[in-house]
């Protein structure tokens, strides 16, 4: 049987985003759990706080490949570039619900991508918006 192979690219601002390590990779821990994957190598989380980079990354290895956020938190906007890419599927509606519930999502826009060769399609997600 083929695997799925997906990857999930999503870009989004944000109004609370997270500015620090420890929350990086606690939020990471709790995003694997929701996607009712397995964590093979814990999450790693750096601030940077090089002048206009301001923010922090961090990134876990799951049984399936990987998942990964880059933070701006200090931009007038705040804004996040996360991905995830997993052979096990995964539902993208809980990634970008939690993004909202957490970081309180005010734009947002994703990309899936099947790397098994599907061409992928960006998608704006006004809806995810919250006022």
């Amino acid at each position: 049987m083929e695997k799925n192979h997906k990857h999930l690219i999503f870009n989004a601002t944000v109004s609370k985003p997270l500015t620090d390590e420890e929350s990086c990779k606690s939020w990471l821990i709790k995003l694997v759990e929701l996607i009712d994957m397995n964590i093979l190598i814990p999450p790693v989380a750096k601030y940077c706080d090089t002048a206009g980079n301001e923010g922090v990354t961090g990134t876990v290895v799951i049984e399936t490949s990987h998942c990964s956020i880059h933070i701006w938190h200090k931009e007038q906007v705040p804004y996040i570039k996360m991905d995830i890419y997993s052979c096990k599927d995964f539902d993208e509606k809980k990634v970008f619900d939690y993004v909202n519930e957490t970081m309180s999502t005010v734009s947002a826009g994703y990309m899936l991508v099947d790397r098994n060769g599907i061409i992928p399609m960006w998608k704006s997600m006004s809806s995810l918006a919250t006022t």
